[in-house]
């Protein structure tokens, strides 16, 4: 993507963000009307990461299929150039993104319950490839792909959806959220991660966090960071680091439009890159 291309589609998502009306109260969770009300995250805690708003090249009809059918999330709403759906209790709209925007991918993640990482596992794998697991990251007592974050006490799941986002269900099992029965849906809770792409991580993380009032979550490096804690992170990766050690053909991430909705009282914009971080609002309709 040209520089001059990103300048001016980083204008126009600032501009229709700046639309947003924001709402007086602060703790909230997105329905399926499109405003904010008031949910527990289901592991104690409250989650951040209230709604997401992404860029996709893939048919809308096949992302549909794909979180609603195949995932059995909620859908939400649907027009011509927009798909929103209900994972857990965060809101994803997916905005159709026009020649220019070339292929945009994500990284996401949702919490699900920490003892059930084995169950979605073999869920997952029912309705699709998992992404493989270098091995220096796998667990013996776990298929092989499993990944094992042993720094984060987590374990977690890798998948591509039909816009090769790179989506992922984690067992944080410093979270007392352990559930009874099989995986299904219903274990979804809410997405836990989005990732940033920079081109300087540790400058973009330390201005995110001075500005949220933010801690940085255990060590970063030059090349990653994670800000917050296991009941929302917001990521900051390197442009050009690879999607996985362990895949044949590995994607660079790169830099794509993301609007975030967190629970906050404050909102920010980043930079000159097409990313804004915004308090709890009414749904925003139009392109990104």
């Amino acid at each position: 993507m040209s520089c001059e291309i990103r300048r001016h589609r980083r204008r126009e998502f600032l501009a229709q963000s700046a639309a947003s009306v924001a709402l007086a109260s602060i703790g909230l969770a997105a329905n399926t009307s499109g405003v904010f009300a008031a949910e527990t995250s289901g592991d104690g805690g409250e989650h951040r990461i209230l709604a997401l708003r992404l860029l996709t090249a893939a048919p809308l009809d096949e992302m549909r299929d794909y979180y609603c059918k195949t995932l059995g999330m909620t859908l939400a709403r649907e027009t011509e150039s927009e798909l929103e759906i209900r994972a857990g209790q965060t809101q994803i709209t997916f905005a159709r993104a026009d020649s220019a925007a070339g292929a945009p991918f994500y990284h996401f993640a949702f919490n699900i319950p920490e003892n059930k990482i084995k169950a979605a596992h073999d869920w997952q794998a029912d309705r699709g490839p998992l992404i493989p697991t270098p091995i220096y990251m796998q667990d013996r007592n776990f298929p092989k792909t499993v990944r094992h974050f042993r720094n984060w006490n987590a374990h977690s799941v890798f998948f591509w959806d039909p816009a090769g986002n790179i989506v992922e269900y984690i067992g944080r099992h410093t979270l007392k959220n352990a559930a009874k029965g099989p995986f299904t849906p219903a274990d979804i809770h809410y997405a836990s991660e989005i990732a940033f792409i920079a081109d300087d991580v540790p400058a973009m993380a330390e201005s995110i966090e001075q500005h949220f009032g933010l801690p940085q979550y255990l060590q970063g490096s030059a090349a990653f960071r994670a800000i917050g804690d296991e009941h929302g992170l917001l990521l900051v990766f390197k442009r050009g680091r690879t999607s996985g050690a362990a895949i044949k053909n590995p994607k660079k991430y790169d830099v794509f439009p993301v609007e975030a909705t967190i629970r906050s009282e404050k909102s920010m914009e980043i930079g000159d890159f097409p990313y804004a971080i915004n308090r709890a609002s009414q749904r925003r309709r139009g392109p990104l």
